[in-house]
């Protein structure tokens, strides 16, 4: 039946990159005939702009059918203002996870996003996490709580493997046959990432093999990632924590095996590939991983993605609205 959904997001339309996986889902739910619209509640950075995006909520969310929250944080205590029609929360993983491996700015920002996430899951008529890893820990927070794994969709249409020769000629370094470890994040800055581990690491893997870089796939516009991600020879994750980390999906999708500090679902996928690899958060660990993936012949990684194509990933997302309308 005919659904009109309205989608509350705080992902700054300014930032190249930023809600690059909602707009894909939001367009995969259209191909399904749900009708989805986007609504930017601006600056939730203070409890006058909570209050005020609360508000001017209450009269945008007038004649939908559902109201879901794309992150947890202010954006779902904004959301749950809505009381008369079902309100799904998704979390991604910032707003859940806390930083806590030093007392900084990112760790008081994740205290205060994990706290405004828990003053509004109770209040959800439903929660989608990105993993199950998540999921697990959401329900042991919150028994009896309805939850479920979605994880943001992967487009296969676009992220498909390309030859590694074919795709360095595209980007102009045909004659570059140095072994290229990705390394995806929209800051450098960002503790959360560790670049500082990433970057140590790839140091002592040069020590031992020499001939290898590291690439930053930073400022990038997504359309450009597809033939980037397939010109490296493995990807690197060095997080603190993650939601399911999208890069890797991608890397997945163009045969790219990854090496990863354990977070989220990999290991599950670690502990059926001899090409993957999670380790330890020591750089000589990391190294390590690095050099056995590199020595490894690039095999098929696609299956694991494939029920993460935006297709897939839409029925289900519109079929969770169906069971709270029915």
């Amino acid at each position: 039946f005919f659904m009109r959904v309205l989608w509350t997001h705080n992902f700054d339309p300014s930032v190249l990159s930023g809600g690059v996986f909602m707009n894909l889902l939001a367009d995969g739910l259209r191909e399904q005939g749900v009708e989805i619209d986007l609504h930017f509640l601006g600056n939730v950075r203070s409890i006058k702009g909570i209050l005020k995006a609360r508000e001017q909520l209450r009269e945008v969310a007038v004649g939908y059918d559902v109201v879901h929250a794309q992150f947890g944080s202010a954006c779902s205590l904004v959301t749950t203002a809505v009381k008369d029609r079902p309100v799904v929360i998704s979390l991604r993983g910032s707003d859940w996870y806390i930083y806590r491996e030093r007392f900084n700015k990112e760790c008081i920002h994740g205290m205060l996003a994990h706290f405004m996430s828990r003053a509004s899951l109770r209040k959800a008529n439903h929660v989608i996490t990105m993993s199950d890893c998540m999921t697990e820990s959401v329900i042991r927070a919150f028994p009896g709580l309805s939850v479920s794994t979605v994880t943001d969709p992967v487009d296969l249409s676009q992220f498909k493997p390309i030859e590694k020769k074919e795709a360095r000629a595209e980007l102009g370094f045909e004659n570059d046959d140095r072994k290229w470890v990705l390394f995806t994040t929209l800051s450098k800055t960002n503790p959360i990432k560790r670049v500082g581990l990433a970057e140590e690491a790839v140091k002592r893997v040069n020590e031992k093999l020499g001939g290898v870089t590291i690439k930053y796939a930073t400022g990038l516009k997504h359309e450009e990632m597809p033939c980037f991600v397939s010109a490296c020879d493995v990807i690197l994750c060095t997080s603190v924590h993650e939601g399911w980390p999208n890069s890797i999906k991608e890397a997945l999708a163009c045969n790219v095996p990854f090496v990863a500090t354990e977070v989220s679902d990999l290991k599950k996928i670690a502990d059926q590939e001899p090409s993957c690899r999670i380790c330890s958060s020591n750089s000589s660990d990391i190294a390590e991983s690095i050099v056995e993936v590199l020595d490894e012949e690039r095999v098929d990684l696609t299956r694991h993605v494939s029920q993460m194509d935006v297709p897939v990933v839409s029925k289900q997302v519109k079929a969770l609205y169906e069971k709270l309308l029915a």
